[in-house]
């Protein structure tokens, strides 16, 4: 109940203050399928044995989720800006075009280490003896010194410039017909950073992931287990219209050997997710960008999606 009131405040203030919405996106992920039965339609004195498939296929994956963008704002790193004390002198400057009559300048100085603005006035009053060579007085101000962004990347590049704090949840769905069903459910934590700012961002995100498998056995017997798990991703986003974004990303994911409740694997059999993005994984012949490269992208290595803002 506490969770659910204080998930209800944080959307509120997303929907009023940040960039909060839904979003659908669609990915075709690599996979290793291994579907293990026992097989005991035998002979009555032969033995059951189990027999089974290794197969890799594409789980057409599509996801739904709930995002609270900006809810904690990203600010940039900055030094603290604050009024320090500096010192300086009044020059007199000649006529000019400019300034027919001349003009009295401010120009900042520096006193040294251990040193008073009495003790340099005294020493440069009696050192001269000419009034017309007689250094100015030197006087102090508080002076505010600006924040300065911290780093020296430029730009987008520089990781103390913040775009928000991102989270939110993810519901997935996945199903190679007479092998299994994949569901998932996503917690995720992240961080945008600028490309151009209200235009375009670029993000990571990762987080813990529950999935449960439905296994599809012989005469549509379905053996279910339910693993944790975690992802992460990597992605840009561009708006193209008033709250609609258009994102894509890649996501990696895995989940632990062993079910949740400790219950023996029927058989063995498993799903494991192919984490590596297809183009790169694969040795294309002089590595050329060709149009086996990009259909690998498209169809078994980025998730595609859509988000809309309330």
């Amino acid at each position: 109940m506490k969770f659910a009131v204080a998930l209800s405040i944080l959307g509120i203030s997303s929907m009023s203050f940040a960039d909060a919405g839904i979003s659908v996106s669609y990915r075709s992920s690599p996979v290793i399928i291994e579907k293990n039965w026992l097989n005991d339609h035998n002979w009555p004195d032969e033995p059951a044995f189990y027999e089974g498939i290794v197969t890799h296929r594409t789980l057409n994956m599509v996801s739904v989720g709930l995002f609270f963008d900006d809810t904690l704002r990203g600010h940039d790193k900055k030094t603290k800006g604050k009024y320090v004390t500096k010192y300086f002198i009044r020059e007199f400057e000649q006529p000019s075009d400019r300034y027919p009559v001349g003009r009295f300048i401010e120009k900042e100085v520096e006193i040294g280490v251990g040193g008073s603005i009495e003790d340099i006035n005294i020493r440069n009053r009696y050192r001269w003896k000419s009034s017309e060579a007689a250094v100015p007085e030197v006087y102090s101000k508080r002076v505010y010194k600006e924040p300065k962004l911290k780093g020296w990347l430029p730009g987008w590049l520089n990781p103390s410039r913040g775009a928000g704090y991102i989270f939110g949840l993810n519901f997935n769905y996945a199903a190679e017909d007479n092998l299994v069903e994949y569901y998932s459910g996503d917690f995720y934590i992240g961080k945008r950073l600028f490309i151009l700012p209200h235009l375009a961002h670029m993000y990571f995100k990762i987080g813990p992931s529950i999935a449960t498998y439905n296994y599809d056995f012989v005469d549509r017997y379905l053996h279910t287990e339910t693993r944790i798990g975690v992802f992460y991703g990597m992605g840009v986003q561009t708006q193209v219209l008033k709250g609609i974004k258009f994102f894509a990303e890649a996501e990696f994911r895995g989940y632990s050997p062993a079910p949740l409740d400790g219950s023996t694997n029927l058989g063995n059999s498993k799903l494991d997710f192919v984490n590596a993005l297809p183009p790169f994984s694969k040795n294309y012949k002089d590595t050329k960008y060709d149009k086996e490269w990009f259909r690998d992208l498209i169809t078994q290595g980025i998730r595609f999606g859509i988000k809309f803002t309330f």
